[in-house]
């Protein structure tokens, strides 16, 4: 049995809802085994880029920001998202830049994944930031504060499930396995 024997076939599609972050779309689509259906598909308008930010001890820089839709104020990687045209490796140096004031002297790729690939097309690209210097102040108006964690530090905010974010878990996870 063939690769596309397993393809499902967009037959039509409409979208119904959008704003300026995501739209969502309604596709009726053929099943391999011959019956239609209707399915919804959230499509962020950009690609999402983290990074592990790690100093010369090891340290990983994370920033505390509120998470309205969840209610947390929440330890995580500096992150968001790719502008049109915009290299993802310079969106998430960018994107640390702008959250932390400190800025990474090289850029690694560390992953590329779908965070939620049974309803949305979002990609999430990871990075490690190294040779960090301190160029300005955090960004006051979105992070609530930043600081260093040694891994011990961050593996015991994953055992007490303090960590809650899926990217910055998945960038550490990711991260540590490489040690």
């Amino acid at each position: 049995m063939s690769d596309d024997s397993y393809v499902w076939k967009r037959l039509s599609g409409s979208r119904v809802f959008e704003n300026p972050y995501y739209s969502i779309d309604k596709d009726r689509v053929l099943h391999p085994q011959g019956y239609e259906l209707d399915y919804y598909v959230v499509k962020p308008w950009r690609p999402a880029a983290g990074i592990v930010p790690v100093d010369e001890a090891g340290r990983v820089l994370m920033v505390r920001q509120y998470r309205y839709t969840t209610g947390v104020l929440s330890w995580e990687i500096p992150a968001g998202g790719v502008n049109e045209g915009e290299d993802c490796a310079a969106a998430a140096g960018r994107e640390m830049r702008e959250e932390t004031g400190w800025e990474a002297q090289r850029i690694e790729p560390l992953y590329r994944y779908h965070p939620s690939h049974g309803s949305s097309s979002q990609t999430f690209n990871l990075f490690v930031g190294r040779g960090l210097k301190q160029v300005g102040e955090f960004d006051r108006k979105e992070i609530h504060s930043i600081g260093f964690f040694r891994r011990d530090e961050i593996e015991g905010m994953m055992t007490r499930n303090e960590l809650v974010d899926g990217l910055s878990l998945t960038a550490l996870l990711l991260f540590f396995r490489g040690k």
